[in-house]
């Protein structure tokens, strides 16, 4: 990883690796490419499904997508900061990083909230529910298969 890791006077952040750091940064680079490329493609695939699962899916879809392009454009920025020494495209993929860890964490956060509030209408109309099910006449107990046992 990183041998020097100081705080220039000017506010860059300058840096050197060594063959390590080289082979994990590499090996990031071709992950990062990776998962924004099926991030893409399944974004794309939510889209397609505007047809049948309505607009949710579609919104999904696109911002799926944003979250890939985010992912490939700092892994584009981040293999050439790392062949040319090149500070503003370490920044600009850091960013790049950044927002897409808030868009991946703001949708979490949504889908926490959303899970908390199915488990809680739930549990408010679980007495209803079974109440309707037990009007439905069908019998829910257990009876052995051979009589007398």
């Amino acid at each position: 990883m990183p041998d020097v890791n100081q705080l220039s006077t000017d506010g860059t952040l300058n840096y050197t690796l060594d063959s390590f750091g080289l082979i994990t940064l590499d090996k990031l680079v071709k992950w990062t490419k990776f998962v924004g490329i099926m991030n893409i493609i399944t974004g794309a695939i939510y889209c397609l499904t505007i047809l049948i699962f309505s607009i949710p899916t579609f919104i999904m879809g696109v911002i799926t997508i944003i979250m890939g392009t985010k992912l490939t454009n700092a892994a584009s920025h981040l293999q050439f900061a790392a062949q040319n020494k090149d500070d503003v495209s370490f920044t600009t993929a850091m960013d790049h990083f950044r927002s897409y860890f808030l868009i991946n964490g703001i949708l979490l956060i949504i889908t926490i909230s959303f899970i908390a509030l199915c488990l809680i209408f739930f549990s408010f109309f679980f007495s209803s529910i079974m109440d309707i099910l037990d009007e439905s006449g069908f019998d829910y107990t257990i009876h052995s298969i051979i009589a007398g046992i």
